[in-house]
Protein backbone atom coordinates (compact mmCIF):
# COMPACT_ATOMS: atom_id res chain seq x y z
CA UNK A 1 0.00 0.00 0.00
CA UNK A 2 2.88 2.38 1.17
CA UNK A 3 4.21 2.36 -2.78
CA UNK A 4 1.24 2.99 -4.13
CA UNK A 5 0.57 6.64 -1.71
CA UNK A 6 3.63 7.38 -2.61
CA UNK A 7 3.47 7.28 -6.33
CA UNK A 8 -0.13 8.71 -6.11
CA UNK A 9 1.94 12.03 -3.95
CA UNK A 10 4.65 11.96 -6.83
CA UNK A 11 1.55 11.86 -9.61
CA UNK A 12 0.51 14.78 -8.30
CA UNK A 13 3.22 16.64 -7.20
CA UNK A 14 4.44 16.03 -10.59
CA UNK A 15 0.86 17.75 -12.22
CA UNK A 16 1.31 19.98 -10.24
CA UNK A 17 4.34 21.49 -11.22
CA UNK A 18 3.33 20.66 -14.80
CA UNK A 19 0.15 22.81 -14.60
CA UNK A 20 2.76 25.68 -13.69
CA UNK A 21 5.32 24.54 -16.30
CA UNK A 22 2.73 25.90 -18.76
CA UNK A 23 2.07 28.90 -17.25
CA UNK A 24 5.49 29.76 -17.13
CA UNK A 25 5.71 33.35 -19.85
CA UNK A 26 8.80 34.09 -19.20
CA UNK A 27 12.68 33.98 -18.22
CA UNK A 28 15.19 35.30 -15.24
CA UNK A 29 18.19 36.84 -16.92
CA UNK A 30 20.40 33.49 -15.07
CA UNK A 31 17.91 31.37 -17.30
CA UNK A 32 18.84 33.04 -20.27
CA UNK A 33 22.38 32.12 -19.59
CA UNK A 34 21.73 28.49 -19.42
CA UNK A 35 20.11 28.42 -22.99
CA UNK A 36 23.35 30.63 -24.23
CA UNK A 37 26.02 29.05 -22.27
CA UNK A 38 24.69 25.37 -23.46
CA UNK A 39 23.65 26.34 -26.59
CA UNK A 40 25.77 29.25 -27.95
CA UNK A 41 27.33 29.60 -31.64
CA UNK A 42 29.53 32.23 -32.95
CA UNK A 43 28.50 34.16 -29.05
CA UNK A 44 25.85 36.95 -29.39
CA UNK A 45 27.20 40.79 -29.45
CA UNK A 46 25.57 44.01 -29.43
CA UNK A 47 27.17 46.01 -32.31
CA UNK A 48 26.20 49.72 -32.55
CA UNK A 49 24.20 51.19 -35.62
CA UNK A 50 23.60 47.60 -37.39
CA UNK A 51 20.88 45.42 -37.69
CA UNK A 52 21.14 41.83 -36.28
CA UNK A 53 18.30 39.22 -37.75
CA UNK A 54 16.28 37.29 -35.91
CA UNK A 55 18.38 33.96 -36.72
CA UNK A 56 21.39 35.47 -35.24
CA UNK A 57 19.52 35.60 -31.78
CA UNK A 58 18.27 32.28 -32.10
CA UNK A 59 21.21 30.37 -32.99
CA UNK A 60 22.61 31.32 -29.62
CA UNK A 61 19.86 30.18 -27.68
CA UNK A 62 18.36 27.36 -29.47
CA UNK A 63 21.21 24.52 -30.66
CA UNK A 64 21.65 24.85 -34.50
CA UNK A 65 20.57 21.85 -36.66
CA UNK A 66 23.73 19.48 -36.55
CA UNK A 67 25.77 21.03 -33.82
CA UNK A 68 23.75 19.29 -30.84
CA UNK A 69 25.77 17.00 -28.12
CA UNK A 70 28.67 19.03 -28.82
CA UNK A 71 29.81 18.32 -25.14
CA UNK A 72 33.50 19.53 -25.20
CA UNK A 73 32.09 23.43 -26.44
CA UNK A 74 29.41 23.41 -23.48
CA UNK A 75 32.76 22.47 -21.42
CA UNK A 76 34.97 25.25 -22.52
CA UNK A 77 31.98 28.25 -22.15
CA UNK A 78 31.23 27.32 -18.36
CA UNK A 79 35.68 27.41 -17.65
CA UNK A 80 34.81 31.05 -19.22
CA UNK A 81 32.50 31.10 -16.49
CA UNK A 82 31.89 30.39 -12.43
CA UNK A 83 30.09 27.33 -12.97
CA UNK A 84 30.43 23.21 -13.11
CA UNK A 85 29.64 21.46 -16.44
CA UNK A 86 27.56 18.68 -15.46
CA UNK A 87 24.16 19.85 -15.38
CA UNK A 88 24.45 21.82 -18.51
CA UNK A 89 25.69 18.70 -19.98
CA UNK A 90 21.94 17.83 -19.02
CA UNK A 91 20.61 20.55 -20.11
CA UNK A 92 22.13 20.55 -23.67
CA UNK A 93 21.36 17.27 -23.99
CA UNK A 94 17.44 17.88 -24.22
CA UNK A 95 18.27 21.40 -26.26
CA UNK A 96 19.58 18.99 -28.80
CA UNK A 97 16.93 16.84 -29.35
CA UNK A 98 14.86 20.02 -30.34
CA UNK A 99 17.27 21.89 -32.91
CA UNK A 100 16.41 24.72 -33.63
CA UNK A 101 14.00 25.39 -31.28
CA UNK A 102 13.94 28.56 -28.29
CA UNK A 103 11.28 26.52 -25.57
CA UNK A 104 11.14 26.26 -21.95
CA UNK A 105 10.37 22.50 -21.72
CA UNK A 106 13.87 21.20 -22.32
CA UNK A 107 14.73 23.54 -19.13
CA UNK A 108 11.27 22.17 -17.22
CA UNK A 109 11.83 18.61 -18.44
CA UNK A 110 15.48 18.32 -17.08
CA UNK A 111 14.51 19.92 -13.76
CA UNK A 112 11.49 17.13 -13.46
CA UNK A 113 13.33 14.60 -14.21
CA UNK A 114 15.45 15.97 -11.50
CA UNK A 115 12.58 15.97 -8.97
CA UNK A 116 11.32 12.32 -9.47
CA UNK A 117 14.89 11.48 -8.54
CA UNK A 118 15.34 13.73 -5.14
CA UNK A 119 11.39 12.44 -4.62
CA UNK A 120 12.58 8.58 -5.09
CA UNK A 121 15.82 9.19 -2.91
CA UNK A 122 13.91 10.90 -0.06
CA UNK A 123 11.35 8.03 0.19
CA UNK A 124 14.53 5.58 0.62
CA UNK A 125 15.98 8.21 2.92
CA UNK A 126 13.08 8.28 5.30
CA UNK A 127 12.78 4.50 4.87
CA UNK A 128 16.24 4.25 6.35
CA UNK A 129 15.56 6.93 9.35
CA UNK A 130 12.33 4.50 9.78
CA UNK A 131 9.98 7.19 10.14
CA UNK A 132 6.08 6.48 10.56
CA UNK A 133 4.31 6.27 7.26
CA UNK A 134 1.88 9.37 8.28
CA UNK A 135 5.14 11.52 9.22
CA UNK A 136 6.24 10.51 5.55
CA UNK A 137 3.19 11.29 4.13
CA UNK A 138 3.17 14.48 5.52
CA UNK A 139 6.81 15.40 4.21
CA UNK A 140 6.13 14.16 0.92
CA UNK A 141 2.68 15.95 0.00
CA UNK A 142 4.12 19.10 1.94
CA UNK A 143 7.62 18.83 0.00
CA UNK A 144 6.32 17.96 -3.26
CA UNK A 145 3.35 20.32 -3.30
CA UNK A 146 5.17 23.15 -1.89
CA UNK A 147 5.55 26.23 -4.08
CA UNK A 148 9.49 26.76 -3.43
CA UNK A 149 9.23 23.09 -4.53
CA UNK A 150 7.67 24.23 -8.18
CA UNK A 151 9.52 27.14 -8.36
CA UNK A 152 13.19 25.34 -7.92
CA UNK A 153 11.15 22.80 -10.94
CA UNK A 154 10.06 26.19 -12.91
CA UNK A 155 14.16 27.89 -12.18
CA UNK A 156 15.99 26.74 -15.16
CA UNK A 157 18.99 26.30 -13.57
CA UNK A 158 21.13 23.55 -11.65
CA UNK A 159 18.97 23.82 -8.27
CA UNK A 160 16.80 21.04 -8.83
CA UNK A 161 19.59 18.68 -9.63
CA UNK A 162 21.68 19.81 -7.22
CA UNK A 163 18.46 19.00 -4.51
CA UNK A 164 18.91 15.55 -5.95
CA UNK A 165 22.55 14.91 -5.45
CA UNK A 166 22.16 16.65 -1.58
CA UNK A 167 19.38 14.02 -0.52
CA UNK A 168 21.47 11.30 -2.53
CA UNK A 169 24.52 12.64 -0.03
CA UNK A 170 22.04 12.50 2.84
CA UNK A 171 21.09 9.33 2.33
CA UNK A 172 24.44 7.18 1.82
CA UNK A 173 25.89 8.92 4.53
CA UNK A 174 22.96 7.78 6.83
CA UNK A 175 23.57 4.09 5.24
CA UNK A 176 26.88 4.50 5.94
CA UNK A 177 26.18 5.13 9.36
CA UNK A 178 23.75 2.52 10.18
CA UNK A 179 26.19 0.08 8.36
CA UNK A 180 28.47 1.06 11.09
CA UNK A 181 26.72 1.41 13.58
CA UNK A 182 25.30 -2.31 13.30
CA UNK A 183 28.01 -4.42 11.90
CA UNK A 184 31.39 -4.64 12.34
CA UNK A 185 32.48 -5.05 8.48
CA UNK A 186 35.70 -5.62 6.66
CA UNK A 187 37.66 -2.65 5.05
CA UNK A 188 36.03 -4.22 1.52
CA UNK A 189 33.05 -4.37 2.35
CA UNK A 190 33.11 -0.78 4.04
CA UNK A 191 34.73 0.73 0.73
CA UNK A 192 32.66 -0.67 -1.88
CA UNK A 193 29.01 -0.70 0.23
CA UNK A 194 29.42 2.29 1.93
CA UNK A 195 32.19 4.77 0.99
CA UNK A 196 31.85 4.10 -2.70
CA UNK A 197 28.72 5.33 -3.26
CA UNK A 198 29.32 8.60 -1.18
CA UNK A 199 32.26 8.86 -3.58
CA UNK A 200 30.05 9.01 -6.15
CA UNK A 201 27.66 10.80 -5.31
CA UNK A 202 29.90 13.99 -4.22
CA UNK A 203 31.97 13.12 -7.81
CA UNK A 204 28.84 14.40 -9.47
CA UNK A 205 27.37 16.68 -7.11
CA UNK A 206 30.32 19.12 -7.24
CA UNK A 207 29.94 18.77 -10.25
CA UNK A 208 26.56 19.98 -11.04
CA UNK A 209 27.36 23.21 -8.55
CA UNK A 210 29.67 24.02 -5.75
CA UNK A 211 27.65 24.73 -2.83
CA UNK A 212 27.03 20.64 -2.73
CA UNK A 213 30.59 21.17 -0.77
CA UNK A 214 28.68 22.79 2.13
CA UNK A 215 26.61 19.92 2.91
CA UNK A 216 29.61 17.38 2.02
CA UNK A 217 31.79 19.27 3.99
CA UNK A 218 29.24 19.34 6.83
CA UNK A 219 28.14 16.14 6.93
CA UNK A 220 31.37 14.68 6.29
CA UNK A 221 33.28 16.71 8.83
CA UNK A 222 30.82 15.18 11.90
CA UNK A 223 30.76 11.36 9.98
CA UNK A 224 34.37 11.61 10.55
CA UNK A 225 34.26 12.83 13.89
CA UNK A 226 31.54 9.86 15.00
CA UNK A 227 33.79 6.89 13.26
CA UNK A 228 37.12 8.13 14.86
CA UNK A 229 36.10 9.72 18.47
CA UNK A 230 32.45 8.40 18.98
CA UNK A 231 33.44 5.17 17.61
CA UNK A 232 36.52 4.75 17.92
CA UNK A 233 38.08 3.11 14.44
CA UNK A 234 40.79 5.47 13.30
CA UNK A 235 41.67 3.71 10.52
CA UNK A 236 37.85 3.41 9.05
CA UNK A 237 38.17 7.36 9.87
CA UNK A 238 41.16 8.12 7.71
CA UNK A 239 40.17 5.81 4.69
CA UNK A 240 36.50 7.52 4.74
CA UNK A 241 38.73 11.12 4.83
CA UNK A 242 40.50 9.64 2.24
CA UNK A 243 38.11 8.37 -0.37
CA UNK A 244 35.85 11.73 0.38
CA UNK A 245 38.98 13.47 -1.09
CA UNK A 246 39.73 11.49 -3.46
CA UNK A 247 36.53 12.03 -5.26
CA UNK A 248 37.07 15.51 -4.90
CA UNK A 249 40.39 15.56 -6.91
CA UNK A 250 38.57 13.82 -9.51
CA UNK A 251 36.39 16.60 -9.38
CA UNK A 252 38.89 18.86 -10.39
CA UNK A 253 40.87 16.80 -12.58
CA UNK A 254 37.37 16.21 -14.55
CA UNK A 255 36.87 20.06 -14.44
CA UNK A 256 40.57 22.01 -14.06
CA UNK A 257 38.91 25.05 -13.92
CA UNK A 258 36.78 24.60 -10.70
CA UNK A 259 39.18 25.98 -8.12
CA UNK A 260 40.00 29.30 -9.98
CA UNK A 261 35.64 29.85 -9.92
CA UNK A 262 35.79 28.90 -6.13
CA UNK A 263 38.81 30.81 -5.06
CA UNK A 264 38.77 33.90 -7.70
CA UNK A 265 36.81 35.22 -10.34
CA UNK A 266 33.48 37.52 -9.34
CA UNK A 267 31.73 35.52 -7.62
CA UNK A 268 34.52 33.37 -5.96
CA UNK A 269 35.85 36.51 -4.90
CA UNK A 270 33.05 37.61 -3.64
CA UNK A 271 31.66 34.48 -1.78
CA UNK A 272 34.88 33.75 -0.26
CA UNK A 273 34.57 37.68 0.85
CA UNK A 274 30.90 37.17 2.48
CA UNK A 275 32.04 33.93 4.05
CA UNK A 276 34.02 35.36 6.45
CA UNK A 277 32.76 38.71 6.90
CA UNK A 278 31.40 37.89 10.37
CA UNK A 279 29.77 41.27 10.60
CA UNK A 280 27.18 40.56 7.89
CA UNK A 281 25.92 36.82 9.81
CA UNK A 282 22.96 38.17 11.56
CA UNK A 283 21.87 40.35 8.44
CA UNK A 284 22.02 37.26 5.98
CA UNK A 285 20.98 34.14 8.44
CA UNK A 286 17.81 36.11 9.32
CA UNK A 287 17.38 37.12 5.62
CA UNK A 288 17.41 33.49 4.57
CA UNK A 289 15.32 32.25 7.29
CA UNK A 290 12.69 35.00 6.19
CA UNK A 291 12.24 33.48 3.35
CA UNK A 292 12.16 29.73 4.70
CA UNK A 293 9.70 30.82 6.76
CA UNK A 294 7.54 33.20 4.31
CA UNK A 295 8.13 31.17 1.46
CA UNK A 296 8.40 27.60 2.51
CA UNK A 297 5.93 27.84 5.09
CA UNK A 298 3.84 30.69 4.08
CA UNK A 299 4.38 32.35 7.15
CA UNK A 300 3.48 29.64 9.46
CA UNK A 301 6.78 28.39 10.63
CA UNK A 302 6.83 29.83 14.27
CA UNK A 303 3.58 27.45 14.91
CA UNK A 304 4.98 24.49 14.45
CA UNK A 305 8.28 25.72 16.38
CA UNK A 306 5.75 26.65 19.26
CA UNK A 307 4.46 23.16 19.07
CA UNK A 308 7.98 21.67 18.96
CA UNK A 309 9.09 23.86 22.01
CA UNK A 310 5.80 23.24 24.13
CA UNK A 311 6.71 19.75 23.92
CA UNK A 312 9.68 19.60 24.79
CA UNK A 313 9.82 19.07 28.71
CA UNK A 314 7.53 16.14 27.89
CA UNK A 315 10.14 14.66 25.19
CA UNK A 316 12.95 15.22 27.60
CA UNK A 317 10.74 11.79 29.80
CA UNK A 318 9.61 9.95 27.00
CA UNK A 319 10.51 6.45 26.40
CA UNK A 320 8.50 6.05 22.81
CA UNK A 321 10.55 7.69 20.63
CA UNK A 322 11.84 5.59 17.74
CA UNK A 323 14.14 8.18 17.09
CA UNK A 324 16.07 7.55 19.97
CA UNK A 325 18.51 4.97 20.45
CA UNK A 326 18.25 2.48 23.62
CA UNK A 327 20.25 4.91 25.89
CA UNK A 328 17.78 7.62 25.27
CA UNK A 329 20.06 9.61 23.27
CA UNK A 330 19.70 10.86 19.67
CA UNK A 331 20.73 8.22 16.94
CA UNK A 332 23.51 9.52 15.05
CA UNK A 333 22.57 9.62 12.05
CA UNK A 334 19.77 12.01 13.23
CA UNK A 335 22.08 14.35 15.10
CA UNK A 336 24.49 14.17 11.83
CA UNK A 337 22.01 14.97 9.38
CA UNK A 338 20.25 17.69 11.13
CA UNK A 339 23.64 19.46 12.17
CA UNK A 340 24.95 18.53 8.51
CA UNK A 341 21.62 20.46 6.95
CA UNK A 342 21.93 23.28 9.27
CA UNK A 343 25.51 23.80 7.81
CA UNK A 344 24.75 24.22 4.29
CA UNK A 345 21.26 26.60 5.54
CA UNK A 346 24.22 28.28 7.26
CA UNK A 347 27.28 28.51 5.11
CA UNK A 348 25.04 29.11 1.84
CA UNK A 349 23.24 32.01 3.60
CA UNK A 350 26.80 33.58 4.26
CA UNK A 351 27.82 33.46 0.54
CA UNK A 352 24.51 33.29 -1.57
CA UNK A 353 23.54 36.48 -3.63
CA UNK A 354 20.80 38.47 -1.74
CA UNK A 355 18.29 38.93 -4.42
CA UNK A 356 15.10 39.40 -2.79
CA UNK A 357 12.51 36.39 -3.31
CA UNK A 358 14.95 35.14 -5.71
CA UNK A 359 17.79 34.14 -3.39
CA UNK A 360 15.65 31.15 -2.15
CA UNK A 361 17.38 29.12 -4.98
CA UNK A 362 20.27 28.98 -3.65
CA UNK A 363 18.57 27.65 -0.33
CA UNK A 364 15.74 25.69 -2.05
CA UNK A 365 18.24 22.62 -2.41
CA UNK A 366 18.00 21.57 1.25
CA UNK A 367 14.54 22.67 1.96
CA UNK A 368 13.08 19.00 1.60
CA UNK A 369 15.54 17.97 4.43
CA UNK A 370 14.98 20.48 6.69
CA UNK A 371 10.91 19.82 6.39
CA UNK A 372 11.79 16.27 6.81
CA UNK A 373 13.57 16.92 10.09
CA UNK A 374 11.49 19.74 11.56
CA UNK A 375 7.68 17.93 10.67
CA UNK A 376 9.56 14.18 12.07
CA UNK A 377 10.46 16.34 15.41
CA UNK A 378 6.84 17.89 15.82
CA UNK A 379 5.26 14.51 15.14
CA UNK A 380 7.49 12.98 17.96
CA UNK A 381 7.03 15.58 20.41
CA UNK A 382 2.79 15.00 19.48
CA UNK A 383 3.33 11.59 19.79
CA UNK A 384 5.09 12.08 23.40
CA UNK A 385 2.02 14.43 24.54
CA UNK A 386 0.32 11.11 23.62
CA UNK A 387 -2.64 13.65 21.97
CA UNK A 388 -3.60 12.62 18.28
CA UNK A 389 -6.18 15.16 17.96
CA UNK A 390 -2.86 17.48 17.70
CA UNK A 391 -1.49 15.27 14.92
CA UNK A 392 -4.73 15.82 12.68
CA UNK A 393 -4.12 19.85 13.69
CA UNK A 394 -0.50 19.60 12.27
CA UNK A 395 -1.67 17.78 8.99
CA UNK A 396 -4.57 20.59 9.03
CA UNK A 397 -2.04 23.34 9.47
CA UNK A 398 0.42 21.97 7.00
CA UNK A 399 -2.29 21.90 4.05
CA UNK A 400 -3.89 25.15 5.46
CA UNK A 401 0.08 26.38 4.55
CA UNK A 402 0.38 25.08 1.17
CA UNK A 403 -3.26 26.87 0.29
CA UNK A 404 -2.02 30.06 1.36
CA UNK A 405 1.34 29.85 -0.59
CA UNK A 406 -0.48 28.90 -3.79
CA UNK A 407 -3.73 31.01 -3.75
CA UNK A 408 -3.20 33.66 -1.36
CA UNK A 409 0.50 34.23 -1.18
CA UNK A 410 1.21 33.61 -4.65
CA UNK A 411 4.73 32.41 -3.88
CA UNK A 412 5.23 30.48 -7.27
CA UNK A 413 8.24 32.46 -8.65
CA UNK A 414 9.81 32.36 -11.74
CA UNK A 415 7.15 32.20 -13.78
CA UNK A 416 7.24 35.68 -14.82
CA UNK A 417 3.20 36.14 -16.45
CA UNK A 418 3.50 39.85 -16.86
CA UNK A 419 6.12 38.45 -20.10
CA UNK A 420 3.23 37.81 -21.54
CA UNK A 421 1.59 41.17 -23.05
CA UNK A 422 5.30 42.09 -23.81
CA UNK A 423 5.51 39.34 -26.26
CA UNK A 424 2.19 39.82 -27.36
CA UNK A 425 2.89 43.57 -27.91
CA UNK A 426 6.10 43.04 -30.02
CA UNK A 427 4.13 40.03 -32.19
CA UNK A 428 1.38 42.83 -33.12
CA UNK A 429 3.93 44.79 -33.99
CA UNK A 430 6.43 42.56 -35.62
CA UNK A 431 6.48 44.62 -39.19
CA UNK A 432 7.35 48.22 -37.57
CA UNK A 433 11.04 48.67 -36.81
CA UNK A 434 12.31 47.92 -33.75
CA UNK A 435 15.36 49.64 -31.48
CA UNK A 436 17.36 48.41 -29.11
CA UNK A 437 19.56 51.35 -26.92
CA UNK A 438 21.76 49.61 -24.94
CA UNK A 439 23.86 50.70 -22.07
CA UNK A 440 27.60 49.40 -23.57
CA UNK A 441 28.57 49.43 -19.91
CA UNK A 442 26.01 46.41 -19.33
CA UNK A 443 25.16 45.43 -22.65
CA UNK A 444 24.64 41.71 -21.92
CA UNK A 445 21.42 42.97 -20.14
CA UNK A 446 19.90 43.07 -23.67
CA UNK A 447 19.70 39.26 -23.07
CA UNK A 448 16.52 39.95 -20.31
CA UNK A 449 14.82 41.27 -23.71
CA UNK A 450 15.45 37.91 -25.71
CA UNK A 451 11.56 36.65 -26.01
CA UNK A 452 10.74 39.94 -27.20
CA UNK A 453 13.37 40.23 -29.45
CA UNK A 454 12.74 36.87 -31.18
CA UNK A 455 9.09 38.45 -32.27
CA UNK A 456 11.21 40.59 -34.85
CA UNK A 457 12.44 39.36 -37.69
CA UNK A 458 15.52 41.80 -37.14
CA UNK A 459 16.75 44.74 -34.97
CA UNK A 460 18.68 47.48 -34.67
CA UNK A 461 21.49 48.25 -32.13
CA UNK A 462 22.43 51.35 -31.00
CA UNK A 463 24.62 52.25 -28.25
CA UNK A 464 23.47 55.40 -25.97
CA UNK A 465 26.36 56.70 -25.37
CA UNK A 466 27.23 57.40 -29.25
CA UNK A 467 26.27 60.54 -30.34
CA UNK A 468 26.75 60.39 -34.07
CA UNK A 469 23.44 60.35 -36.06
CA UNK A 470 21.70 57.84 -37.23
CA UNK A 471 22.29 57.20 -40.96
CA UNK A 472 20.18 54.41 -41.96
CA UNK A 473 17.59 54.97 -43.61
CA UNK A 474 15.66 51.91 -42.59
CA UNK A 475 15.45 53.99 -39.08
CA UNK A 476 15.58 57.42 -40.46
CA UNK A 477 12.75 57.11 -42.75
CA UNK A 478 10.31 54.74 -40.53
CA UNK A 479 6.89 55.94 -39.57
CA UNK A 480 7.01 54.15 -36.36
CA UNK A 481 9.51 52.72 -33.53
CA UNK A 482 9.07 50.20 -31.27
CA UNK A 483 12.26 51.72 -29.11
CA UNK A 484 13.63 49.42 -26.29
CA UNK A 485 15.85 51.82 -23.90
CA UNK A 486 18.32 50.57 -21.49
CA UNK A 487 18.26 52.50 -17.93
CA UNK A 488 21.69 54.94 -18.42
CA UNK A 489 22.41 58.42 -17.10
CA UNK A 490 23.14 59.05 -20.74
CA UNK A 491 19.43 57.99 -22.27
CA UNK A 492 17.83 61.60 -22.37
CA UNK A 493 20.71 62.49 -24.80
CA UNK A 494 20.07 59.33 -26.75
CA UNK A 495 16.60 59.78 -26.94
CA UNK A 496 16.99 63.35 -28.46
CA UNK A 497 19.92 62.25 -30.75
CA UNK A 498 17.20 59.75 -32.01
CA UNK A 499 15.10 62.73 -32.77
CA UNK A 500 17.36 64.68 -34.26
CA UNK A 501 18.37 62.16 -36.55
CA UNK A 502 14.53 60.80 -37.40
CA UNK A 503 12.95 64.60 -37.88
CA UNK A 504 9.46 63.53 -39.17
CA UNK A 505 8.97 61.33 -35.62
CA UNK A 506 7.61 63.70 -33.03
CA UNK A 507 5.99 61.54 -30.04
CA UNK A 508 7.02 59.32 -27.90
CA UNK A 509 4.82 56.66 -25.17
CA UNK A 510 6.18 54.55 -22.72
CA UNK A 511 4.58 50.81 -23.42
CA UNK A 512 6.01 49.15 -20.43
CA UNK A 513 8.84 49.39 -17.95
CA UNK A 514 11.12 46.36 -16.60
CA UNK A 515 14.10 45.94 -15.17
CA UNK A 516 16.73 48.13 -16.48
CA UNK A 517 14.69 48.60 -19.62
CA UNK A 518 11.82 50.59 -20.83
CA UNK A 519 9.59 50.20 -23.93
CA UNK A 520 8.42 52.95 -25.70
CA UNK A 521 6.34 53.45 -29.00
CA UNK A 522 8.10 56.56 -31.13
CA UNK A 523 5.79 57.66 -34.17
Amino acid sequence: MKKYVFCAIFVISLALSIFYGTQKAGFHEDEYYTYYSSNRSIGLFQPDREWQDRQAILDEFAVKPGEGFNYKMVKLVQSWDVHPPFYYYLFHTFCSLVPGQFTKWPGLITNLLAFAVAFFLLCLLMERLKIPFVVEVMVLLFWGLNPQTVSCNMLIRMYACLCAALIACALFHVKLIQDFDNNSMEIKDFVLRSLLPIMVTSYIGFLIQYFYIFFFVSIGFLATVWIVFFKKDIRSGLIYVAGCAVSLLLAVATYPSAPRHMFGGYRGGDASGSLFDFANTWMRVSFFTGLFNDYVFAGGLFIIVVVIFMGLLLKITSKKRSSKAENGLPRPEVVILTLASIGYFLLTSKTALLVGSASNRYEMPVYPLLIMLILMDAYYVIEDMGNKVLLYALAAILAALILKGHINDRRVLFLYPEDTEKIEYATENSDEVAVVMFNPRTPQNVWRLTDELLAYPKVFYMDEENLDKITDPAVTGADKIILYAADNELQENAFENLFDSCAHLTSMTQVFTEDMWSVYEVK
